[in-house]
């Protein structure tokens, strides 16, 4: 029974046999098909040059296209000998070799090669550290790569040379990496394209500094378009993971999908406009923002997260209930399209609904009444019997029966240019603002616009006393008049 085991065990051991499964060097090549764009390509490149940036110095990335050439050179920190023949391989480690700790925006060991092929099949990189006299490079043609013999040979050759200004790709650059290739997949390639491309996918570093140059036309940071140019912060907490960013809402409505969230992982735009948390309708389409998710994995092409963790569910849930308003704002913004006060009183309700501090309609550009205009207005004030009247305290309050209102007015676009103003009122702070229409003819033909604001407020002082008081327009006309005759006296002696 015993021998009979060990004869079983040894014809087992007999059928076992080891393979070297060392890929095919053909993948070097197929890494190209990875659906990079060019313009794609070049950001996953720029993103090697944001990691190989030194501590606390902003960095500069040249970047040159020409019908037969695309070209990338930073000065960034540079790489030595062996660190660059290790960056060749496939799926390294880096952070092993060149002893890094900071979190990097490369994860998987692929990046670099895959937009190197998916340019082209000719590559040169050369590569000088800070502080060293020398250069490396490596010179690497796919299509020569693809006539060796030996299908597992996966060696390159790193030469070393010393650092010259006159001859170098680096130029008189002390230190940084310079990759050229040519023998390109696809010679038609708009620099507007790439430049647009890399003003959203490095906003974050563009606005702190760095800088991406692409044929000499420097890089801007994405602008948004929002209305009253207002942004509200985004600041969750996730597992112990931080979710910092911002959102806003746009002048206008998009059809064009440019609406949603743009997700950053490491400064580093990773999903364009989501709108996994929030709903995917023109109502909607006003919500922009942007915020830093650097605890969710993405994928390989990093053009989008891995949505089947916990901690994405969790980041989807709460993104949406931080973002509910905003989107109500979005839908009440798109209801009452004669109303040309809907934006302002949208984002009135949005700031209440969120508790802001201060959160009343005498908000951003909001002139109150200078308090050299205080006057005396001669009318009594009432007592409990008396029929009510309105005293004016000062030019900028306004009390009724022992409340006290708060006025000002501020300058902001209407929607209709022969509408001159309009007011907002809100009964829980008591505060009363007219909207001056920087679009109407009388603003824009006035010189005098502390003027405008008094007649302005004159009119909401009406609005506000029969619509939100009650009281009939005969009653609300002689108290305005006498207001307005108060605040015209007091302009005749400032003057």
């Amino acid at each position: 029974m015993i021998e009979a085991r060990v004869d079983y065990e040894e014809r087992i051991m007999s059928d076992k046999k080891s393979f070297n499964i060392v890929p095919d060097i053909r993948l070097l090549v197929d890494i190209g098909q990875a659906n990079y764009q060019v313009p794609e390509a070049i950001s996953e490149l720029i993103a090697n040059s944001m990691d190989a940036k030194l501590v606390d110095k902003e960095i500069t990335i040249d970047v040159e296209i020409a019908e037969n050439r695309i070209s990338l050179i930073d000065d960034g920190k540079g790489m030595s000998q062996n660190v660059l023949g290790e960056a060749l391989r496939l799926a390294a480690q880096m952070d092993q070799f060149t002893g890094n700790t900071q979190n990097r925006k490369g994860m998987y060991g692929l990046g670099m090669k895959a937009a190197c092929s998916s340019l082209g099949s000719h590559w040169n990189i050369v590569s000088k550290p800070q502080g060293d006299n020398y250069e490396y490079s490596i010179v690497l043609d796919l299509n020569e790569w693809l006539k060796k013999a030996d299908r597992q040979g996966w060696e390159v050759v790193v030469t070393k040379a010393l650092h010259d200004p006159k001859t170098s790709a680096l130029g008189n650059r002390e230190h940084g990496t310079a990759i050229i290739i040519t023998k390109l997949r696809d010679s038609e390639t708009f620099p507007t394209a790439v430049i647009e491309k890399l003003s959203m996918a490095y906003r974050p570093h563009l606005l702190a500094g760095d800088k991406i140059v692409v044929n000499q036309n420097l890089v801007s940071a994405k602008s948004y378009e929002l209305i009253d140019n207002r942004t509200w912060d985004i600041n969750l907490e996730v597992n112990g993971h931080k979710i910092t960013g911002w959102y806003g809402l746009d002048i206008r409505t998009h059809n064009d999908g440019n609406y949603g969230i743009n997700i950053y992982r490491q400064g580093q735009l990773v999903e364009a406009w989501n709108k996994d948390f929030l709903r995917q309708h023109l109502m909607s389409s006003r919500v922009v923002g942007e915020i830093e998710l650097p605890f969710i994995a993405a994928n390989f092409h990093k053009l989008g997260f891995n949505k089947s963790t916990e901690e994405w569910k969790i980041v989807k849930k709460v993104m949406t209930t931080e973002l509910k308003q905003a989107v109500k704002a979005s839908g009440d913004m798109a209801k009452n399209k004669q109303d040309p006060m809907r934006q302002a009183k949208a984002i009135k309700g949005l700031d209440i609904a969120l508790g802001i501090a201060g959160a009343t309609l005498s908000h951003q550009n909001a002139h109150p009444i200078p308090e050299s205009h205080v006057v005396e207005t001669g009318v009594e004030q009432p007592d409990a019997t008396q029929e009510s009247m309105i005293l004016i305290q000062t030019m900028n309050q306004i009390v009724l029966d022992g409340d006290v209102y708060s006025l000002s007015y501020k300058f902001d676009v209407i929607t209709d240019p022969t509408i001159p103003w309009d007011f907002l009122f809100e009964s829980k702070s008591k505060d009363l603002l007219a909207v001056i229409n920087t679009e109407s003819r009388l603003y824009q033909t006035s010189t005098d616009q502390e003027f405008v604001g008094i007649l302005a407020l004159s009119e909401a002082v009406v609005g506000f006393l029969i619509r939100d008081l009650g009281y009939t327009y005969a009653k609300a006309r002689e108290l305005r008049d006498n207001w307005l005759f108060d605040a015209l006296s007091s302009r005749v002696r400032a003057n």
